[in-house]
């Protein structure tokens, strides 16, 4: 094994800042996608709402290109608080594809490949450590706050000297990320799949048309809002996820609910950019907060079906509040519901069922190599567990 030192990363690699467009030089259709900080905050690169510049305006930015397997870090963005968009979150840029990168979207890169392996060097960065370092010396309010690229470059870390060593650590981290990211993409298809077998089958050959609060069952009275200190107390033994209006927000050792849920946003993140429901599938053994309605599907109609209708089912005309969006139980439940015969509901739940079965399958194998990820990662990026070659 190679020796292993504590180094400081500027010393290995570089952080080169965004290009500074225009506001009047972006369209919401054109030839390049530019990634912006609300694409990279949450830690994982969602390139679904961008907007775009011309070949010309593009010109002006070419040495601000994204290239494949870039490493990029949000320069801007929220503290601790609000982990979902943490300035600090690192992701990739895995694509092929011209794009270009705005000002306050940092690109990481090695200094030299024969010193600093790239995979090594993207593995530290995502390091929830690494993350929160960066976060703890942000500058600025606690919803905008900034890092500069020095003090990205003033990172602390362990570093085997033995460039293999870093591929061998690297390789073994990104075969982990693979096969979460080739079971991910699965369950994307699956529940293509399952969308278009429901409007083929339901939307497309109705029979009729009834209100949502009479195929649903609520169980919002049971939920319990704790805040971070209560939960705080509640870290030791077994944990179960403790839900939000749109994540899950942390762990804790209780749960309220046991069983299937569909979780819809009930109040401030309620409404997707297309104006659909803002959904999460609950299985198991969870605690809730109250700011999601907790739903279970009457026949006809299955959760998996239910669910299917909800992705699909423009929800903008029951959100009421300006400041606060909110969808009360009472517009949730007037919401109109297509009904279809009993042979066309047979044939959509036991079509359906099939397919989320695979994908509740792929999710239970993605938490399981999720945690294995982030068990092993500190041990591989400090040193503390060796990878012989």
């Amino acid at each position: 094994m190679s020796e292993w030192r504590e180094v400081t990363l500027g010393d290995y690699a570089k952080v080169l800042g965004g290009y500074a467009f225009k506001s009047k030089d972006f369209s919401s259709f054109g030839d390049y996608p530019v990634i912006k900080i609300k694409n990279v905050a949450s830690g994982s690169l969602d390139m679904s709402d961008c907007q775009y510049v011309s070949s010309t305006v593009a010109e002006r930015a070419s040495r601000f290109k994204a290239e494949n397997k870039d490493i990029l870090i949000a320069m801007t963005g929220s503290h601790i608080t609000q982990p979902s968009s943490m300035v600090g979150r690192v992701t990739r840029y895995n694509s092929n594809a011209e794009a270009y990168i705005n000002q306050r979207v940092g690109k990481i890169i090695s200094r030299n490949e024969k010193e600093m392996d790239s995979n090594f060097l993207y593995h530290f960065m995502v390091w929830e450590d690494t993350t929160y370092s960066l976060a703890n010396i942000a500058s600025g309010s606690a919803n905008q706050a900034n890092i500069s690229a020095g003090q990205i470059e003033g990172l602390q870390l362990m570093l085997p000297f033995d460039i293999k060593e870093q591929q061998n650590v690297a390789e073994v981290l990104s075969s982990l990320d693979d096969k979460i990211d080739l079971l991910t993409r699965q369950n994307t298809t699956l529940e293509a799949l399952a969308q278009t077998y429901f409007r083929q089958l339901v939307i497309e050959k109705p029979n009729g048309e009834g209100k949502l609060g009479d195929y649903i069952t609520l169980f919002d009275s049971k939920r319990i809002p704790l805040s971070a200190m209560e939960r705080e107390k509640m870290k030791d033994g077994k944990l179960y996820p403790y839900y939000g209006a749109a994540s899950i927000m942390d762990e804790i050792n209780n749960y309220i609910y046991d069983g299937e849920y569909i979780l819809l946003g009930e109040d401030g993140t309620v409404e997707t950019d297309d104006g659909y429901p803002v959904l999460q599938y609950a299985t198991g053994k969870f605690w809730c907060n109250n700011h999601a309605h907790i739903i279970q599907a009457k026949p006809p109609y299955t959760n998996y079906t239910l669910w299917c209708f909800l992705k699909q089912c423009s929800i903008s005309h029951i959100v009421t509040g300006a400041v606060q969006p909110k969808i009360n139980q009472a517009n949730l439940n007037s919401l109109d519901i297509p009904i279809a015969s009993d042979e066309m509901f047979e044939s959509a739940n036991k079509i359906i069922t099939d397919l989320f079965e695979k994908i509740l399958a792929n999710t239970r194998q993605i938490q399981t190599l999720q945690k294995l990820r982030d068990t092993l990662l500190p041990k591989l990026i400090s040193g503390e567990v060796k990878v012989r070659a």
